[in-house]
């Protein structure tokens, strides 16, 4: 069966290797960032992961892509969600507030910052993060 990706006809086996691929790359990933901290490659990917706080049931999904079947079109989806929550906190969260600071764009209390879209009027609130959750879930 085909499904279609901003007009491009795609397998639901080409979804589930993308999003596959963006597992492996994500844990992995994090996987080598502690164990580049920690001076210590013996560490394990699930332990290096649940030291991350990187729920463990995505470094098993990512395994089961790695070395067995890929899987279910709706296991990788849930997976991409949650990683991209988990890099939201724990990183472009940090790395917005790091570059532009608590910014309350509008004066109501609310420090969250805005993407720009395509010319003025069309800005995004929420930042980066925000942004990618909403494309993501659609």
């Amino acid at each position: 069966p085909k499904t279609n990706v901003n007009d491009i006809p795609i397998t639901i086996y080409q979804l589930r290797n993308s999003y596959s691929t963006l597992l492996l790359r994500s844990v992995n990933g994090l996987a080598d960032m502690f164990r580049h901290q920690k001076k210590s490659a013996m560490l394990s990917v699930s332990h290096c992961c649940s030291l991350a706080g990187l729920p463990l049931w995505i470094v098993d999904v990512r395994h089961d892509a790695s070395h067995n079947d890929l899987p279910s079109l709706g296991v990788c989806r849930i997976g991409a969600l949650e990683s991209l929550r988990f890099w939201g906190e724990k990183f472009w969260v940090v790395l917005e507030e790091r570059v532009w600071g608590d910014v309350d764009v509008n004066g109501s209390g609310d420090f969250s910052e805005k993407v720009s879209g395509n010319g003025p009027g069309n800005e995004e609130p929420g930042g980066i993060c925000a942004l990618a959750m909403r494309y993501l879930e659609n």
